[in-house]
């Protein structure tokens, strides 16, 4: 750990309502590599979750911010 709080993750609080996606994007987040847009598409077919296009995106940007904390905490 690097012993910051990363840029990323000084942001409002998630809207009300919006808490949900965060138990989502664990339960899709399977491993540590990058979570791929065909994986997100199987998991919701899978699962039938069928989500708006904003909450994809939004899943897609937590992992971005994901994996480059956990990238960053490597080296450190």
């Amino acid at each position: 750990m690097t012993g910051h709080k990363p840029r990323e993750l000084d942001v409002p609080p998630m809207p009300e309502g919006m808490e949900y996606l965060v138990g989502l994007f664990w339960e899709c987040k399977r491993t540590s590599d990058p979570l791929l847009w065909s994986e997100l598409e199987a998991w919701s077919r899978l699962m039938d979750r069928y989500l708006e296009p904003e909450e994809y995106r939004a899943l897609m940007r937590m992992d971005s911010i994901q994996c480059r904390v956990a990238h960053e905490g490597i080296g450190a």
